[in-house]
């Protein structure tokens, strides 16, 4: 009886065209990557901690109430907060890719057809904001909209 040892299969070492991939957490129902979310909730402490520690000096420096100082700074700390967190979202963009295989396009039909059965029916597309009709676009949804309104009229309202 003889026992041979195999040694294990080995990944192949990457390659350049395969970039080590970002590792995702989930945080609070949202996909995050873990790095991205770190660098963010440092620069929030950095810019709030130090926002109101500053303006607590500051205030305390030529207000007489200090109680009145501290609420003061607080609400300084509390804007520094909103600044923390525009700038990480302009640092750490989406990273989301919509992805839509053909077997959705028949869905996006059903859920038309559903918003057209319902009491108030699909509305007009011309009474959309502008906003809505460019998210529409983007989303390759605008024609569709228009087309089942065009035939919504030709049938005389609802399907």
């Amino acid at each position: 009886m003889s026992i041979e040892s195999q040694s294990a299969p080995q990944a192949p070492p990457p390659t350049d065209d395969q970039t080590p991939r970002p590792r995702y957490l989930e945080v609070w129902g949202d996909t995050v990557v873990g790095r991205d979310l770190t660098v963010s909730v440092v620069i929030g402490i950095a810019v709030s901690v130090g926002a109101l520690l500053g303006a607590t000096a500051l205030f305390n420096s030529f207000v007489t109430d200090s109680s009145l100082a501290e609420a003061y700074a607080l609400l300084v700390g509390i804007a520094a907060c909103l600044v923390a967190g525009v700038v990480s979202g302009k640092l750490f963009r989406p990273k989301r890719n919509i992805a839509v295989d053909s077997s959705e396009g028949d869905t996006v039909g059903d859920v038309i057809r559903v918003l057209q059965e319902e009491r108030q029916g699909l509305g007009s597309v011309g009474d959309l904001p502008a906003q809505t009709v460019r998210e529409l676009k983007d989303l390759d949804l605008y024609d569709r909209f228009v087309e089942a309104e065009t035939q919504a009229r030709g049938t005389g309202g609802r399907s």
